[in-house]
């Protein structure tokens, strides 16, 4: 695929002519050297290593004259956007003039939009685009639409991010620049729609328009229940027939959707329906059972259960390939995968709903699955460091899982850059966390006077059971700690609307299933809860991980889940393959807002 330009290309010109001006007209030594040092930048940039190019960039700006100062940081601070590091794009964009909106407005506000929307900030991206005009230059146009419909969809406005990216088409002449731009689009579209947002088109709106906002609905069960997509799809292809989405990406959610819905003859379910683990177990079968009879009865594979409760896991495994299952799901816990990665050798796939111990390797048709707490803990280091939300502390229960928690989100932490302060553990049975709430986050206070804390900690991760971070919540607040923003991985959250007012503020990942408004996620939801109303409660989690085991079966059977290049849009989260075989979940954002999750 061709690479898109999305960073607004500066013009050298205006430093070039400037110098070559000042050579030829006096007797100083000619400057050479910073023309090297200039195309030394260009090649840095343009092989991809873009600190390296920043770093240069800002040299030049060091050493340059005043009229040629801004434009050089300018060039640094966009190659600090292309690396990443927001923070370095910010300082360098600092020492830009004042008088560069009117010597340099269209370079100015350009990167300044494009540091904006590297930081999230989509409402100051859009503010900075309209100082100026459209570009007349192709390059620039493109990428000034670019960013105007990012920012448009990063605001919750995907009727003028739809616009934007139409309006930039007139400036791709490039047929894989087209395809791809047409195919963010639409992804654009459907996370949009998979938020709730609104895709009413507009009175005046034309059939371009119009058709790109009606596709988002059906982006959406097309990744989220491929079972029901096709006369989605098939309506919306009668009513824009003629429609630039159709020969790409219309053609290519066909293919898609071929592949999600060929599953092989027989599957084998390996699961624990009885004894200690029953319960965890039949939750996972009826959300599997209820992703099977999304599928029209005419095209079900076979499907066979075993109980690995009854006999033994190897037992139970060799059943299955007796009886003639093409592919294996299960088992559960982690003592019976372990048990059966070595019999999968040489077989057909396994997609185990655990992970193996890091220590133990499996064949290379040997997946596995999980919701991991440890991996949402990390899920949300990243978001805090991307926040730069940089230092904070920890309140966890006690217990071995508070300590795998805990560890996890420290260690992301310290290779993103951050650091964990303090660490507080709690006894999950009592009612007050007081103590532990001081001695983390330093309270302070003089009788009749306002308590303080210390003011070092930018945020506070603080993980446990609904009912412990409910406490924990109203707690903090109690001791006028409440202006530290609360991070918690979704064991925190259970759905209950008058007991989570104390939860407010708080800020989660969490499966779609759990957070999600879409049309699609809840009526999957609805007939879940609706087919097995007593057994629901407290189980979400565990239904939505049994129905999308079933979902991942032909994807993983087609090989057509790559790892880095492909992803399944799950009701447990868009889940990708990484390196070693595990499916990973990214997840949405929520925060409680008057007791109930509102996505971010």
């Amino acid at each position: 695929m061709a690479v898109i330009s999305r960073r607004p290309r500066l013009t050298l010109c205006t430093v070039l002519t400037v110098s070559l001006i000042a050579a030829a007209c006096s007797l100083v030594k000619p400057v050479e050297p910073p023309l090297d040092q200039q195309a030394q930048a260009a090649k840095l940039a343009g092989a991809g290593k873009h600190a390296e190019a920043a770093q240069t960039y800002a040299e030049l700006a060091a050493a340059a004259s005043p009229a040629d100062r801004d434009n050089y940081a300018l060039l640094s601070a966009e190659q600090w956007v292309a690396a990443g590091n927001v923070a370095q794009a910010k300082q360098i964009y600092a020492t830009v003039s004042a008088d560069a909106r009117t010597r340099l407005p269209t370079s100015r506000a350009l990167v300044a939009a494009e540091i904006a929307l590297a930081a999230n900030d989509g409402t100051a991206a859009l503010k900075e685009l309209d100082s100026i005009p459209v570009p007349t230059a192709a390059e620039l146009a493109q990428n000034y639409w670019y960013i105007r419909g990012e920012s448009a969809f990063l605001t919750a406005n995907p009727v003028e991010g739809a616009r934007a990216f139409i309006e930039r088409e007139r400036y791709l002449t490039d047929t894989a620049a087209l395809k791809a731009s047409r195919e963010e689009l639409f992804n654009k579209i459907r996370t949009a729609s998979e938020h709730g947002q609104s895709l009413k088109a507009p009175a005046n709106a034309d059939p371009i328009l119009t058709g790109w906002l009606a596709l988002g609905p059906v982006a959406v069960e097309l990744a989220r229940d491929p079972m029901h997509a096709a006369s989605a799809l098939d309506n919306w292809k009668h009513r824009f027939p003629a429609h630039p989405a159709f020969d790409g990406v219309v053609v290519g959610a066909q293919s898609k959707l071929a592949v999600a819905t060929e599953f092989p003859d027989q599957i084998a379910l390996l699961l624990p329906l009885t004894g200690r683990a029953e319960a965890v177990g039949v939750a996972v079968r009826d959300g599997f059972i209820a992703a099977y009879l999304e599928q029209p009865a005419a095209s079900r594979p076979r499907l066979k259960i075993y109980d690995v409760a009854t006999e033994t896991v190897a037992g139970a495994y060799q059943h299955a390939m007796q009886d003639g299952a093409g592919f294996v799901v299960g088992p559960l816990t982690k003592e019976d995968v372990a048990a059966i990665a070595p019999l999968s050798a040489g077989r057909g796939p396994v997609l185990a709903l655990n992970f193996l111990a890091d220590s133990i390797s499996a064949s290379r048709n040997f997946y596995q699955f999980a919701l991991l707490p440890e991996d949402e803990a990390r899920i949300v280091a990243r978001r805090l460091v991307a926040e730069g939300k940089l230092k904070g502390v920890a309140i966890l229960p006690d217990g071995e899982l508070g300590t795998r928690v805990g560890a996890a989100f420290a260690d992301e932490m310290n290779q993103l850059g951050g650091q964990v302060l303090d660490s507080g553990r709690y006894q999950s049975g009592r009612p007050d966390f007081s103590e532990v709430i001081k001695q983390t986050l330093q309270i302070r206070g003089a009788k009749g006077e306002p308590a303080t804390h210390r003011v070092d900690a930018t945020f506070v991760f603080a993980d446990g059971t609904p009912a412990a971070s409910r406490l924990i919540v109203s707690q903090l607040k109690f001791h006028y700690a409440g202006d530290v923003p609360v991070y918690s991985t979704s064991d925190s959250y259970e759905p209950d609307p008058t007991a989570n007012n104390d939860l407010d503020g708080l800020t989660f990942p969490d499966m779609p299933w759990m957070v999600s408004a879409d049309p699609v996620t809840s009526q999957i939801r609805d007939s879940v809860r609706g087919a097995w109303p007593a057994r629901t409660a407290r189980r979400d989690r565990l239904y939505a991980f049994g129905f999308d085991a079933y979902r991942l079966v032909p994807a993983l059977k087609s090989n057509s889940l790559n790892p880095g290049s492909s992803e399944i849009s799950g009701v447990t989260g868009k889940l990708r393959l990484d390196d070693h075989n595990r499916i990973r979940r990214d997840l949405d954002w929520a925060q409680i807002k008057d007791g109930v999750p509102a996505q971010l």
